[in-house]
C-alpha cells in the first residue's frame, strides 16, 4: 500500500473497525511510514480528547433563545439558502447538547473480547523486546494517552516477551507479549472511558472487578481499575488466567 492508499483508511483504522483483509496491509506500512504513523497518532488523540470533553451543558438562557428559534421555524417553513446552514448545523448542535441525556447503554463485552483475540492470534513484529517490562513502559510513555505502569506487567511466573502500539476498537492500547508455561499471552491495556459492559462471567479480586469470557477457543480475563482496563487472552485454563489477573491487581 502506498500513503494515499493507506490515509483513506486511517479514520477506519482508529475507529477499530477495518476489515481483516485491509488492516495488516495498513499496520505493515504503518510500521515502515514516519508520516502516515504521526498522522495515526494524530487521529487517536483527537478523538481520544472528543471523548473526553463529554458532555456540554449549554447555559439557561442560550438554550431558551435555541428552542425559540427551533418553534419559529417549525411554524414558519422558511428557506434561508445555503447561507444560513452553517448556522442552522450549529444551533442544531447546541441545542442537542442542551437536552437532557440518559445514562449511556452497557456495551457488549464480546464486541470487544473479538477485537482482543483477533490482535492475540496474529504475531506481528514487537516494536520493544523483552525481557524487562519496565523498558517497554518507559517506550510508551508520550505514545498513549494513559499511564502504563510496571507493576501491572509482572505477570506472576511469566516471562516478557515484547510490545507493540495497537488498538482495541476505538481505543489506543499498549500490546504485551508474555510466555506463561509455554503458551502466549497477549496483555492490552487500553482506556475504557468509563464504559460499562454486559456479558460474560463476574469475579471480584481483592477491590476489583474481573470480567472472563470464552471466546472462537481462547479465554479472555478483563482487569477493570478505574477507567482503565487490563485484558488478558490465551489458550490457558481459566484458573490461571484469574491468576495472572490478580498478580496485576495486586
Amino acid at each position: 500500500m502506498i500513503c494515499n492508499d493507506v490515509k483513506k483508511y486511517l479514520d477506519t483504522f482508529v475507529d477499530g473497525e477495518l476489515e481483516a483483509a485491509v488492516l495488516l496491509n495498513v499496520e505493515n506500512h504503518l510500521e515502515t511510514c514516519e508520516s502516515c504513523s504521526a498522522l495515526a497518532g494524530l487521529k487517536r488523540r483527537f478523538k481520544s480528547e472528543l471523548r473526553a470533553v463529554g458532555q456540554i451543558e449549554a447555559p439557561p438562557q442560550l438554550r431558551a433563545e435555541v428552542l425559540k428559534i427551533a418553534k419559529r421555524g417549525r411554524r414558519k417553513k422558511v428557506i434561508w439558502g445555503a447561507a444560513v446552514v452553517p448556522l442552522a448545523a450549529a444551533a442544531a448542535a447546541i441545542f442537542a447538547l442542551a437536552l437532557p441525556t440518559t445514562e449511556p447503554e452497557p456495551v457488549k463485552l464480546a464486541t470487544y473480547v473479538d477485537d482482543v483475540i483477533e490482535r492475540h492470534v496474529r504475531e506481528l513484529p514487537m516494536e520493544v523486546k523483552g525481557p524487562d517490562p519496565s523498558e517497554a513502559a518507559t517506550w510508551f510513555r508520550g505514545k498513549v494517552d494513559f499511564p502504563v505502569r510496571p507493576a501491572a506487567l509482572q505477570l506472576k511466573r511469566a516471562s516478557f516477551e515484547g510490545a507493540r502500539l495497537s488498538n482495541v476498537r476505538a481505543e489506543q492500547a499498549a500490546q504485551m507479549i508474555y510466555n506463561v508455561d509455554g503458551h502466549r499471552v497477549t496483555l492490552m491495556i487500553f482506556n475504557t472511558r468509563h464504559t460499562r459492559f454486559s456479558g460474560g462471567q463476574r469475579y471480584k479480586l481483592g477491590n476489583k472487578n474481573v470480567l472472563f469470557s470464552r471466546q472462537n477457543g481462547y479465554n479472555v480475563a478483563v482487569l477493570l481499575d478505574g477507567d482503565m482496563a487490563y485484558v488478558l487472552s490465551s489458550d490457558l485454563p481459566r484458573d490461571r488466567m484469574l491468576d495472572l489477573a490478580g498478580s496485576i491487581a495486586r
